[in-house]
Protein backbone atom coordinates (compact mmCIF):
# COMPACT_ATOMS: atom_id res chain seq x y z
CA UNK A 1 0.00 0.00 0.00
CA UNK A 2 1.69 3.24 -0.94
CA UNK A 3 2.38 5.42 1.78
CA UNK A 4 0.45 9.17 1.19
CA UNK A 5 3.20 10.64 3.41
CA UNK A 6 5.44 9.63 1.09
CA UNK A 7 7.27 12.43 -1.17
CA UNK A 8 5.49 12.36 -5.05
CA UNK A 9 8.94 11.25 -6.72
CA UNK A 10 6.72 11.17 -10.45
CA UNK A 11 6.13 14.64 -9.89
CA UNK A 12 9.59 15.12 -8.89
CA UNK A 13 11.30 13.86 -12.09
CA UNK A 14 8.87 15.84 -13.89
CA UNK A 15 9.59 18.92 -12.33
CA UNK A 16 13.67 18.47 -12.25
CA UNK A 17 12.94 17.36 -16.08
CA UNK A 18 11.72 20.92 -16.60
CA UNK A 19 14.22 22.65 -14.49
CA UNK A 20 17.25 20.94 -15.93
CA UNK A 21 15.90 22.09 -19.96
CA UNK A 22 14.85 25.35 -18.58
CA UNK A 23 18.54 26.05 -16.83
CA UNK A 24 20.57 24.12 -19.86
CA UNK A 25 19.03 26.99 -22.21
CA UNK A 26 19.98 29.48 -19.87
CA UNK A 27 23.43 28.75 -19.15
CA UNK A 28 24.18 26.84 -22.91
CA UNK A 29 22.74 29.90 -24.69
CA UNK A 30 23.38 32.90 -22.77
CA UNK A 31 20.91 35.91 -22.67
CA UNK A 32 20.94 36.12 -26.41
CA UNK A 33 18.05 34.88 -27.71
CA UNK A 34 15.81 37.96 -26.11
CA UNK A 35 13.25 36.36 -23.91
CA UNK A 36 13.13 33.70 -27.08
CA UNK A 37 14.23 30.35 -26.18
CA UNK A 38 13.16 26.79 -27.11
CA UNK A 39 12.42 23.95 -24.42
CA UNK A 40 12.72 21.06 -26.71
CA UNK A 41 14.69 18.35 -25.41
CA UNK A 42 18.27 18.35 -26.40
CA UNK A 43 20.38 14.70 -26.65
CA UNK A 44 22.52 15.59 -23.61
CA UNK A 45 18.73 15.26 -21.22
CA UNK A 46 19.27 11.47 -22.27
CA UNK A 47 22.66 11.69 -19.65
CA UNK A 48 21.75 14.66 -17.76
CA UNK A 49 18.58 13.07 -16.01
CA UNK A 50 19.49 9.75 -14.84
CA UNK A 51 22.46 11.90 -13.31
CA UNK A 52 19.91 14.45 -12.01
CA UNK A 53 17.77 11.46 -10.01
CA UNK A 54 20.82 9.54 -9.38
CA UNK A 55 22.59 12.39 -7.41
CA UNK A 56 19.02 13.52 -5.44
CA UNK A 57 18.22 9.87 -4.14
CA UNK A 58 22.08 9.84 -3.13
CA UNK A 59 21.77 13.31 -1.11
CA UNK A 60 17.98 12.04 0.22
CA UNK A 61 18.41 8.56 1.19
CA UNK A 62 22.35 9.31 2.33
CA UNK A 63 23.73 12.22 3.11
CA UNK A 64 20.74 13.81 4.74
CA UNK A 65 20.25 11.02 6.70
CA UNK A 66 23.81 10.89 7.62
CA UNK A 67 24.46 14.53 7.94
CA UNK A 68 21.92 16.94 8.28
CA UNK A 69 19.19 15.54 9.95
CA UNK A 70 21.85 14.98 12.85
CA UNK A 71 22.77 18.98 12.70
CA UNK A 72 26.10 17.95 11.29
CA UNK A 73 25.18 21.22 8.88
CA UNK A 74 29.13 21.82 7.77
CA UNK A 75 29.54 18.24 6.81
CA UNK A 76 26.97 18.06 4.87
CA UNK A 77 27.52 21.33 2.88
CA UNK A 78 31.12 20.20 2.04
CA UNK A 79 29.17 17.16 1.08
CA UNK A 80 26.65 18.06 -0.90
CA UNK A 81 29.32 20.17 -2.98
CA UNK A 82 31.64 17.41 -3.74
CA UNK A 83 28.20 15.42 -4.47
CA UNK A 84 27.70 18.08 -7.40
CA UNK A 85 31.44 18.38 -8.54
CA UNK A 86 30.67 14.53 -9.23
CA UNK A 87 27.58 15.43 -10.75
CA UNK A 88 29.12 17.78 -13.06
CA UNK A 89 32.09 15.55 -13.83
CA UNK A 90 29.84 12.61 -14.40
CA UNK A 91 28.17 14.87 -17.34
CA UNK A 92 31.03 15.88 -18.65
CA UNK A 93 31.85 12.23 -19.26
CA UNK A 94 29.08 11.63 -21.02
CA UNK A 95 29.54 14.52 -23.11
CA UNK A 96 32.91 13.71 -24.08
CA UNK A 97 32.51 10.01 -24.79
CA UNK A 98 28.88 9.90 -26.30
CA UNK A 99 27.65 13.36 -27.21
CA UNK A 100 30.57 15.06 -28.69
CA UNK A 101 31.07 11.94 -30.86
CA UNK A 102 27.80 11.91 -32.29
CA UNK A 103 28.13 15.58 -32.52
CA UNK A 104 30.58 14.63 -35.43
CA UNK A 105 28.28 12.89 -37.33
CA UNK A 106 25.08 14.39 -36.61
CA UNK A 107 25.89 18.10 -36.21
CA UNK A 108 29.72 19.01 -37.52
CA UNK A 109 29.33 22.19 -37.29
CA UNK A 110 28.96 22.05 -33.75
CA UNK A 111 31.52 19.66 -33.04
CA UNK A 112 34.26 21.97 -34.77
CA UNK A 113 33.59 24.93 -31.77
CA UNK A 114 33.46 22.31 -29.49
CA UNK A 115 36.10 21.41 -26.61
CA UNK A 116 37.70 17.74 -27.93
CA UNK A 117 39.52 17.11 -24.17
CA UNK A 118 37.41 15.53 -21.25
CA UNK A 119 38.86 18.23 -18.60
CA UNK A 120 37.66 21.31 -18.68
CA UNK A 121 36.52 22.87 -14.60
CA UNK A 122 34.44 25.44 -17.22
CA UNK A 123 31.93 22.66 -18.06
CA UNK A 124 32.00 20.99 -15.06
CA UNK A 125 31.52 23.53 -13.10
CA UNK A 126 28.69 24.72 -15.25
CA UNK A 127 27.06 21.01 -15.25
CA UNK A 128 27.07 21.06 -11.38
CA UNK A 129 25.05 24.26 -11.54
CA UNK A 130 22.64 22.39 -13.40
CA UNK A 131 22.00 19.88 -11.09
CA UNK A 132 21.77 22.54 -7.69
CA UNK A 133 18.66 23.69 -8.20
CA UNK A 134 16.95 19.74 -8.62
CA UNK A 135 18.97 19.25 -5.74
CA UNK A 136 17.66 21.77 -3.45
CA UNK A 137 14.25 21.53 -4.68
CA UNK A 138 14.60 17.97 -3.54
CA UNK A 139 15.68 18.59 -0.26
CA UNK A 140 13.33 21.07 0.85
CA UNK A 141 10.33 18.50 0.02
CA UNK A 142 12.35 15.98 1.62
CA UNK A 143 12.26 18.52 4.94
CA UNK A 144 8.54 19.70 4.58
CA UNK A 145 8.16 16.06 4.89
CA UNK A 146 9.54 15.33 7.93
CA UNK A 147 9.00 18.17 9.29
CA UNK A 148 5.19 17.33 9.00
CA UNK A 149 6.20 13.56 10.64
CA UNK A 150 7.32 15.46 13.39
CA UNK A 151 4.48 17.12 14.10
CA UNK A 152 2.08 14.27 13.56
CA UNK A 153 4.52 12.38 15.98
CA UNK A 154 4.14 14.94 18.27
CA UNK A 155 0.67 15.15 18.39
CA UNK A 156 0.30 11.23 18.45
CA UNK A 157 2.43 11.25 21.53
CA UNK A 158 0.31 14.21 22.82
CA UNK A 159 -3.07 12.78 22.02
CA UNK A 160 -1.25 9.08 23.23
CA UNK A 161 -0.62 10.83 26.70
CA UNK A 162 -4.32 12.29 26.78
CA UNK A 163 -5.78 9.52 26.40
CA UNK A 164 -3.60 7.88 29.32
CA UNK A 165 -4.06 10.34 31.79
CA UNK A 166 -7.91 10.18 30.98
CA UNK A 167 -8.02 6.53 31.60
CA UNK A 168 -6.42 6.93 34.60
CA UNK A 169 -8.23 9.09 35.99
CA UNK A 170 -11.52 7.22 34.97
CA UNK A 171 -10.30 4.27 36.65
CA UNK A 172 -9.60 6.46 39.86
CA UNK A 173 -13.44 7.58 39.55
CA UNK A 174 -14.20 3.84 39.89
CA UNK A 175 -13.24 2.41 43.37
CA UNK A 176 -13.64 6.00 45.05
CA UNK A 177 -17.69 5.23 43.93
CA UNK A 178 -18.02 1.78 44.90
CA UNK A 179 -16.10 2.54 47.81
CA UNK A 180 -18.37 4.74 49.10
CA UNK A 181 -21.76 2.69 47.53
CA UNK A 182 -20.34 -0.32 49.04
CA UNK A 183 -20.39 1.47 52.27
CA UNK A 184 -24.45 2.50 51.73
CA UNK A 185 -25.22 -1.82 50.94
CA UNK A 186 -23.09 -2.56 54.17
CA UNK A 187 -25.72 0.00 56.30
CA UNK A 188 -28.33 -0.98 54.87
CA UNK A 189 -27.62 -4.96 55.67
CA UNK A 190 -26.87 -4.25 59.20
CA UNK A 191 -30.43 -3.24 59.38
CA UNK A 192 -30.90 -6.34 58.03
CA UNK A 193 -33.62 -3.83 55.56
CA UNK A 194 -35.65 -5.58 52.83
CA UNK A 195 -34.01 -2.65 50.23
CA UNK A 196 -30.65 -4.25 49.91
CA UNK A 197 -31.60 -7.27 47.15
CA UNK A 198 -32.74 -4.11 45.24
CA UNK A 199 -29.64 -1.77 46.39
CA UNK A 200 -27.53 -5.03 44.97
CA UNK A 201 -29.43 -5.22 41.46
CA UNK A 202 -28.70 -1.58 41.28
CA UNK A 203 -25.05 -1.51 42.28
CA UNK A 204 -25.08 -4.32 39.34
CA UNK A 205 -26.46 -2.49 36.86
CA UNK A 206 -24.10 0.52 37.50
CA UNK A 207 -21.02 -2.12 37.23
CA UNK A 208 -22.07 -3.60 34.62
CA UNK A 209 -22.28 0.36 32.88
CA UNK A 210 -18.89 1.53 34.41
CA UNK A 211 -16.97 -1.90 33.18
CA UNK A 212 -18.25 -1.67 29.61
CA UNK A 213 -20.49 1.17 28.71
CA UNK A 214 -18.01 3.68 30.32
CA UNK A 215 -14.67 2.35 28.32
CA UNK A 216 -15.99 4.25 25.75
CA UNK A 217 -14.76 7.37 24.34
CA UNK A 218 -18.35 9.03 24.76
CA UNK A 219 -21.58 7.41 25.99
CA UNK A 220 -25.26 8.78 25.32
CA UNK A 221 -26.70 11.45 27.00
CA UNK A 222 -29.54 9.69 28.01
CA UNK A 223 -27.85 6.41 29.39
CA UNK A 224 -25.24 8.88 31.42
CA UNK A 225 -28.66 10.34 33.07
CA UNK A 226 -30.30 6.96 33.79
CA UNK A 227 -26.91 5.55 35.55
CA UNK A 228 -27.16 9.19 37.35
CA UNK A 229 -30.47 8.03 38.70
CA UNK A 230 -29.53 4.49 39.42
CA UNK A 231 -26.71 6.11 41.82
CA UNK A 232 -29.42 8.31 43.02
CA UNK A 233 -31.83 5.82 43.81
CA UNK A 234 -28.95 3.51 45.89
CA UNK A 235 -27.80 6.84 47.71
CA UNK A 236 -31.92 7.49 48.36
CA UNK A 237 -31.96 4.16 49.75
CA UNK A 238 -29.44 4.70 52.13
CA UNK A 239 -30.41 8.28 53.60
CA UNK A 240 -34.16 7.89 53.38
CA UNK A 241 -34.50 9.19 56.75
CA UNK A 242 -32.47 12.22 56.56
CA UNK A 243 -32.50 13.21 52.90
CA UNK A 244 -34.49 15.92 51.50
CA UNK A 245 -33.64 15.40 47.38
CA UNK A 246 -35.18 16.69 44.27
CA UNK A 247 -33.45 15.70 40.67
CA UNK A 248 -34.96 16.58 37.63
CA UNK A 249 -33.44 16.97 33.61
CA UNK A 250 -35.18 18.66 31.06
CA UNK A 251 -34.35 19.25 27.43
CA UNK A 252 -33.70 17.56 24.50
CA UNK A 253 -31.40 14.86 25.41
CA UNK A 254 -31.70 12.37 22.52
CA UNK A 255 -28.48 12.03 19.96
CA UNK A 256 -26.54 13.74 22.46
CA UNK A 257 -23.31 12.66 23.71
CA UNK A 258 -21.11 12.80 26.82
CA UNK A 259 -18.32 11.74 28.02
CA UNK A 260 -18.63 9.31 30.41
CA UNK A 261 -18.42 9.35 34.38
CA UNK A 262 -18.06 12.95 33.74
CA UNK A 263 -21.31 14.58 35.81
CA UNK A 264 -21.29 11.40 38.80
CA UNK A 265 -18.33 13.41 41.00
CA UNK A 266 -20.60 16.42 41.57
CA UNK A 267 -23.95 14.50 42.79
CA UNK A 268 -21.21 11.60 44.51
CA UNK A 269 -19.82 15.14 46.21
CA UNK A 270 -23.09 16.22 47.09
CA UNK A 271 -23.95 13.07 49.15
CA UNK A 272 -20.47 12.87 50.42
CA UNK A 273 -20.28 16.52 52.06
CA UNK A 274 -23.87 17.44 52.12
CA UNK A 275 -25.22 14.82 54.51
CA UNK A 276 -22.79 12.36 55.24
CA UNK A 277 -23.27 12.95 59.36
CA UNK A 278 -26.27 15.10 59.68
CA UNK A 279 -29.36 15.47 57.61
CA UNK A 280 -29.56 18.26 55.22
CA UNK A 281 -31.19 18.15 51.09
CA UNK A 282 -29.33 18.47 47.88
CA UNK A 283 -31.44 19.80 44.69
CA UNK A 284 -29.97 18.42 41.57
CA UNK A 285 -30.66 19.59 37.98
CA UNK A 286 -29.51 19.07 34.45
CA UNK A 287 -31.14 21.41 31.52
CA UNK A 288 -29.88 20.92 27.99
CA UNK A 289 -30.30 23.87 25.46
CA UNK A 290 -29.22 23.20 21.87
CA UNK A 291 -26.06 21.93 21.99
CA UNK A 292 -25.10 23.17 25.75
CA UNK A 293 -25.46 21.16 28.76
CA UNK A 294 -26.49 22.93 32.15
CA UNK A 295 -25.47 21.29 35.57
CA UNK A 296 -26.43 22.92 39.02
CA UNK A 297 -25.98 20.71 41.99
CA UNK A 298 -26.55 22.61 45.51
CA UNK A 299 -26.69 20.75 48.80
CA UNK A 300 -26.62 22.07 52.45
CA UNK A 301 -23.40 21.74 54.25
CA UNK A 302 -22.79 22.56 58.18
CA UNK A 303 -19.61 24.97 59.02
CA UNK A 304 -17.35 22.81 60.53
CA UNK A 305 -17.27 21.00 56.94
CA UNK A 306 -16.04 24.34 55.08
CA UNK A 307 -12.85 23.55 55.68
CA UNK A 308 -12.32 19.75 54.88
CA UNK A 309 -10.69 18.57 51.88
CA UNK A 310 -13.31 17.27 49.39
CA UNK A 311 -10.73 14.26 48.18
CA UNK A 312 -10.07 13.34 44.82
CA UNK A 313 -13.80 13.72 43.24
CA UNK A 314 -14.00 17.19 42.44
CA UNK A 315 -10.08 18.01 41.32
CA UNK A 316 -10.46 14.57 39.36
CA UNK A 317 -13.40 15.82 37.26
CA UNK A 318 -11.92 18.99 36.68
CA UNK A 319 -8.87 17.68 35.28
CA UNK A 320 -10.71 15.54 33.19
CA UNK A 321 -12.93 18.94 31.75
CA UNK A 322 -9.77 20.08 31.12
CA UNK A 323 -8.72 17.77 29.00
CA UNK A 324 -11.69 16.51 27.32
CA UNK A 325 -13.56 19.84 26.56
CA UNK A 326 -10.45 22.04 26.77
CA UNK A 327 -11.90 25.66 26.49
CA UNK A 328 -15.72 24.61 26.08
CA UNK A 329 -16.66 24.12 29.57
CA UNK A 330 -17.50 26.67 32.35
CA UNK A 331 -17.36 25.85 36.00
CA UNK A 332 -18.31 27.96 39.29
CA UNK A 333 -17.95 26.33 42.59
CA UNK A 334 -19.64 28.02 45.28
CA UNK A 335 -19.54 28.56 48.80
CA UNK A 336 -22.30 30.34 50.91
CA UNK A 337 -23.06 30.45 54.41
CA UNK A 338 -25.07 27.36 54.58
CA UNK A 339 -24.73 26.15 51.00
CA UNK A 340 -22.10 24.89 48.78
CA UNK A 341 -23.22 25.07 44.54
CA UNK A 342 -21.73 23.96 41.78
CA UNK A 343 -22.44 24.93 38.06
CA UNK A 344 -21.16 23.44 35.09
CA UNK A 345 -21.62 24.30 31.47
CA UNK A 346 -20.72 22.13 29.01
CA UNK A 347 -20.56 22.34 25.49
CA UNK A 348 -21.98 18.38 24.40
Amino acid sequence: MKNKNQPNFLFLRHLSFWLVIIIYEIVNEGWKSHDQFSLEPKPEMFSIIPIAILLTYFNLYVLMPLYYFRGKYFIYSIALVILLLAGGALQRFCSYTIWVPLSKIYNPVSYRSDIKYYWSSIRILRNSFLFFPIIIVAMLLKIMREAVKKEKRFLEMEKQKKTAEINLLKAQINPHFFFNTLNSLYALTLKKSEKAPELVLRLSDLMHYMLYEASHDKVLLKDEIRHLEGYIYIEKMRFSDRLDLSFQYSGDIEGKSIFPLLLLPFIENAFKHGIANHAGWITISINVISNELFLKVENSFQKTQVEKPHGIGLANVKRRLDLMYDEKYKLLIHKFEDVFEIELKINI
